[in-house]
C-alpha cells in the first residue's frame, strides 16, 4: 500500500486534469449571478472496482479534478466497499474534503424493519469514526442509500429522529441524475473494442446532467422564487474518475461557485418541512413538491442501488 500511496503522490504531482474541449467553460453571463452548489460524491472509496490499482487511480483523477476547479466535496462511505489494507479515505481527508455515512451495507429503509436498518448505521458510522476523529471533522453526515427517507411518516420522522439525536445532518440532494447508469455503459465501452466512443458518452452523460441541474434551477424557483443553494449527487466509479473535469467544467461555465456541504443545507430551502411520504427515492426539491402518491419504489433518475 505505501508503495500505491507513493504512485499517487506521484501522479498527483504530475497529473493535470483540465477539462477537455467540449465547450463546457463558457463564461458566465451577468444573469447566473449568486449561484452555488456543493458536490458530493456517494459509495467511497470506490464502486465497482476491486483492482487496488485502479481504486488508487480512479481516486487521485476525482481528488485531482476538484483541486482543480476548487471545489470542496463530501464523500459518503460504505462501510463493506473499504478493502483490508487500502487508505483511500485518509486521501480526501487530507485534501481539506470531508466524509460522511452512507451505511455498511448499502441496504434500502423500504425492505428493513427501522431497528435493522438503524443497526446498519451504526455498523457503517464505526468504519469510519476513528478516522473523523483523527483527522478532527466534528460534523458528522448521513445520507441514506436510494434517497429513500422511510415509506411511512412513522418510519420517515423516526429516522429523522435518530440522525438528530446522534448529531447527523441529513446529507439532502437536489440535483439526482443517472450517473450510475452511464457509468455502465463506460464499463462496457472500456472492455471492448468500442472505446473510440468514450467522448461521444462523456458528452452525453454531461448533457444529461446540466439538464438535471437545469431542472433543478427551475423547480426551486417555482418553490422558492430563488436560486438555491444546490446539492449535485454523483457516485466514487469509473465514469467520474474520467469525466469529473468536464463536469465541473460545465457547471462553472454556468456561473456556479462550488462551496461545502455545511454552506449549502444553511440555505432555508432544507429547514423546510418534508411534506412526501412514500418509497420513492428523489431529490429534496422533488419531495417538497411532490404530495404523497402511490408511486412505484424505483424510477429512471433514482439513485444508485
Amino acid at each position: 500500500m505505501m508503495i500505491l500511496l507513493r504512485q499517487w503522490m506521484v501522479w498527483t504531482a504530475v497529473t493535470v486534469l483540465a477539462p477537455a474541449a467540449v465547450g463546457w467553460g463558457q463564461a458566465p453571463t451577468a444573469a447566473d449571478s449568486a449561484r452555488e452548489i456543493c458536490i458530493t460524491l456517494d459509495d467511497l472509496p470506490v464502486v465497482r472496482v476491486h483492482d487496488p490499482h485502479l481504486r488508487l487511480q480512479i481516486t487521485e483523477r476525482l481528488l485531482v479534478a476538484l483541486d482543480t476547479f476548487g471545489a470542496p466535496a463530501t464523500g459518503f462511505v460504505v462501510g463493506h466497499n473499504l478493502m483490508p489494507e487500502e487508505n483511500l479515505l485518509p486521501l480526501w481527508l487530507l485534501r481539506g474534503h470531508t466524509l460522511g455515512n452512507h451505511t455498511y451495507d448499502h441496504p434500502d429503509i423500504n425492505d428493513l424493519s427501522l431497528v435493522e436498518y438503524l443497526k446498519d448505521i451504526e455498523k457503517g458510522r464505526d468504519a469510519i469514526e476513528q478516522l473523523l476523529i483523527d483527522a478532527g471533522q466534528p460534523r458528522r453526515y448521513y445520507r441514506p442509500p436510494l434517497l429513500h427517507y422511510g415509506a411511512t411518516a412513522a418510519v420517515r420522522d423516526s429516522l429523522a429522529a435518530y440522525l438528530a439525536a446522534q448529531g447527523y445532518l441529513l446529507a439532502h440532494v437536489t440535483v439526482d441524475n443517472d450517473d450510475y447508469l452511464y457509468n455502465v455503459k463506460y464499463e462496457t465501452l472500456i472492455a471492448g473494442p468500442d472505446s473510440i466512443d468514450l467522448p461521444r458518452l462523456g458528452r452525453e452523460f454531461i448533457e444529461h446532467i446540466r439538464t438535471q441541474l437545469e431542472s433543478a434551477e427551475t423547480l426551486a424557483q417555482k418553490i422558492a422564487g430563488r436560486p438555491v443553494r444546490q446539492i449535485l449527487l454523483l457516485h466514487a466509479n469509473q465514469l467520474n474518475g474520467r469525466f469529473l473535469p468536464d463536469l465541473l467544467a460545465m457547471i462553472r461555465g454556468k456561473g456556479y461557485r462550488f462551496i461545502t456541504l455545511d454552506s449549502a443545507l444553511a440555505d432555508p430551502i432544507f429547514a423546510q418541512p418534508d411534506p412526501y411520504i412514500g418509497p420513492k427515492g428523489i431529490s429534496f426539491l422533488e419531495r417538497l413538491a411532490t404530495p404523497a402518491l402511490p408511486v412505484p419504489s424505483k424510477t429512471p433518475h433514482e439513485s444508485d442501488p
